[in-house]
Parts: structure tokens; sequence; C-alpha cells
């Protein structure tokens, strides 16, 4: 498991200022995403500018409260000048069910990741459930109809080094892992330069490890007891087979960087929630990007005390070299 010596004065430094900060970079990053904002409707209500309606979406989410009782927290904001209207609690709750949000919340999970990319080089690759209210019916063993909690699923792909999240992919429960695997990397492969990527065997395929070998990175996913060392068209599978069955201490000592994956988790469900509260899947995927833009956001902060990086979400520069 990868580990290192916590810097005491920098974390101090970061959680006794981490809130004023928290609103300062979510101001900023929110700015972003109104620069490709939509013309007003020429009837009806106007609607929330796309700066102030995810900030307000983002600090609810942060401040652990239900949209009534975070109505405080928008009001701070508003005195602060970081939104220019403080929206109604039933509006940020409509605002977490708009379709439209769920790319462009997407993008600026990436878009916080990229201060980041001169200290990121290994990933990991996990994914973990968040309980909803709703309720579906299963069958048991002996064909009895019961009831059980639906639940969502998010992808994760994360640096190692910070927990920084680089991409992500909300499904429903049932979704294979495997079959994730490919557009977390694809997303992260276009902003970061991969070295390790490190998985549980869940994601193992021949496609998976040719995949991350594409990106010129080297892929530590464990192999079953039933798997082969035969090519079948893949190069990285056997030589990857041969090296995990020949040296498996020195490749599990790479792999073992994964648990830094269910650390990300860990963080994001006791500093915000377990679960999600809206009812619908919508509301759901945009709920969960909203809780993963926080946890960047407040990576981003510990950073900046201990690694003394600047950040500036406007600048896309190419994937470093």
């Amino acid at each position: 498991m990868h580990s290192k010596t916590q810097d005491w004065v920098a974390y101090n430094k970061a959680q006794t200022q981490e809130k004023l900060l928290f609103m300062k970079l979510l101001e900023e990053l929110a700015l972003v995403a109104s620069t490709s904002e939509p013309a007003q409707k020429r009837v009806g209500r106007p609607s929330l500018c796309r700066k102030d309606m995810i900030f307000s979406m983002c600090l609810s989410i942060y401040s652990g409260k239900s949209a009534r009782r975070a109505n405080s927290e928008l009001e701070i904001a508003k005195k602060l000048n970081m939104i220019s209207h403080k929206p109604h609690h039933n509006s940020v709750l409509n605002y977490f069910s708009d379709a439209k949000l769920t790319p462009i919340l997407k993008e600026l999970i990436v878009r916080s990741s990229l201060p980041l990319k001169i200290v990121e080089r290994d990933f990991t690759v996990d994914s973990s459930g968040f309980a909803t209210s709703q309720f579906g019916e299963w069958r048991s063993a002996k064909w009895q109809t019961k009831e059980r909690k639906q639940w969502v699923k998010a992808h994760v792909m994360s640096g190692v080094k910070t927990n920084i999240i680089t991409s992500i992919e909300i499904t429903r429960g049932h979704v294979a892992d495997v079959v994730m695997f490919e557009p977390l990397v694809n997303q992260t492969g276009e902003n970061f330069r991969m070295f390790e990527i490190s998985a549980d065997k869940a994601y193992l395929s021949r496609k998976n490890l040719e995949l991350v070998n594409s990106y010129k990175a080297v892929p530590f996913i464990p192999f079953k007891k039933n798997n082969r060392g035969n090519a079948s068209g893949s190069q990285v599978w056997a030589r990857m087979f041969k090296y995990f069955w020949l040296k498996e201490a020195e490749f599990m000592e790479h792999y073992h960087k994964r648990s830094n994956a269910e650390t990300v988790f860990a963080m994001m469900k006791r500093k915000f929630n377990s679960r999600v509260r809206s009812r619908n899947f919508v509301g759901q995927t945009n709920e969960l990007l909203c809780m993963a833009i926080c946890h960047n956001i407040c990576v981003l902060i510990q950073e900046m005390f201990e690694l003394g990086i600047g950040i500036n979400f406007c600048v896309n520069d190419e994937v470093a070299q």
C-alpha cells in the first residue's frame, strides 16, 4: 500500500482554512462552466446562471446538510458575492435532476484534477457502491420475492500520490467493473502521462492490458488461478503473466498501490455521504459527480500547503511529457 509521512504543519493549515478556500476554489471552478452559458429563455421564469447553479449544488454537498439546512450556507456565499443570486432550496434539488449538467460536471472533475498532473504518474481503478432511498425486488435462493435497497456505482480512476480523481463514470449497481476500465483509462490518458495502472482481478482482460500498454504504461492487475499464459494475440498478457508468477512479491508491491482507491472512497463517504438523496438516476449521477468535485477541491487545498502548488483552472496545457 502506498503511504507517505504526514506533514502535520501543512495538514493543520489546510484543515483550518479549508472552508473559505473551498468556496473560493469552487467559485473559480464554477466560473469555467459559465464560458458556454446558454441564452436565457424569452418566456417563463429565467433560469439560474450556470455558475450559481453548480456552485449551489456543490456547496450543498460539501455542507453535508439537506437542501433546506444548506440555505444558510448559500446566504453566506451571496453576502461574499460568490453567487449573484441565492436560489430556493427546491431549485437546487431540481438542478440535480438536470441531465444537461452531467457532462459539464464530468468536465469540471477533469479540470479540477489538472493542477496535479505534474506530480501524478501512477494510477488506480476501482468502484464502490452508494446506497439510495429506493427499493427493488429480487428473488432469494428459495424463489421468495423480497425487497432490498437499490444502489448506484461510482467507477473511479485516481492518482496514487494525492488521491485526486482523474476520471469517473456513474452506473447502476449491476454494471460490471471490467467494461468501465476503458473509458476511465482513456479519459485520464488525455491529460496525464501514466507510468503504472493497478486494479483488482475484476478488471482483468487481454483487451484492458493491451489498452494500458498502448499508453506505454504497465498494468498491474493480478491473474486468477485458472488463467493461462498463452498470448492469444496479446504479448503484454504473456509478459505480465510471467512477471506475476515468477516475481509475485515484486508484482504485488506495485499492485498494492490499488489500496489508495479504497482511500479515495473512504474519504468521500466519510466527509460527504455514503448514500445519495436523489430519487432518480440522473439526480443520483449528478449528486455523485458533485461529490467528486468536492473531493478534488479538498485534495487541491491539501496539496496547496503540502506541495506548494498554484491553482489555475483556466489553464489547460498539453499532457506533461
